[in-house]
């Protein structure tokens, strides 16, 4: 006899009972699988040129090549770009009191490239003390400045 499987009201019951922040943590969770394989898709289909020089457009423009042409999905690159920004927010800007709203308030437009390179890097700890001098100004109720 084969195993009774839950019915599916049940398992919309389950998610019923999920907390806001607990249904926020799946998403965001599953927001992260998606675009770990985009970027896993990204490295193994494109050579290290063509990388650099999707990157380096990233850079520049703050726009992600997308379309047949340059072998990515857009709706891959929003998942990446969503994940990414979830990520900055969840992980680096609630530490210090900050969201992305009050974040990019205190970044110059000069320093987006800069800040798209390590994105594309993954060096978090360039957004982690860039945040924390934002709240420490924000906090003494000084501006901010590179």
């Amino acid at each position: 006899m084969a195993p009774e499987l839950p019915a599916v009201d049940d398992k919309v019951d389950d998610v019923e009972e999920l907390t806001d922040e607990e249904k926020e943590e799946k998403q965001h969770a599953e927001f992260v699988r998606m675009a770990d394989q985009s970027l896993d898709r990204f490295r193994d289909t494109h050579s290290e040129p063509q990388q650099q020089f999707i990157v380096d457009a990233y850079v520049a423009t703050g726009e992600i090549l997308t379309g047949e042409a340059y072998g990515i999905d857009p709706v891959e690159a929003a998942v990446v770009e969503t994940a990414f920004s979830q990520h900055l927010d969840r992980n680096v800007l609630r530490q210090h009191g900050l969201n992305l709203q009050t974040y990019f308030e205190h970044v110059d437009e000069a320093d987006y490239p800069a800040l798209r390179r390590a994105a594309a890097k993954g060096e978090w700890h360039v957004f982690q003390r860039h945040a924390q001098a934002i709240a420490a100004a924000r906090k003494d109720g000084s501006a901010y400045s590179d």
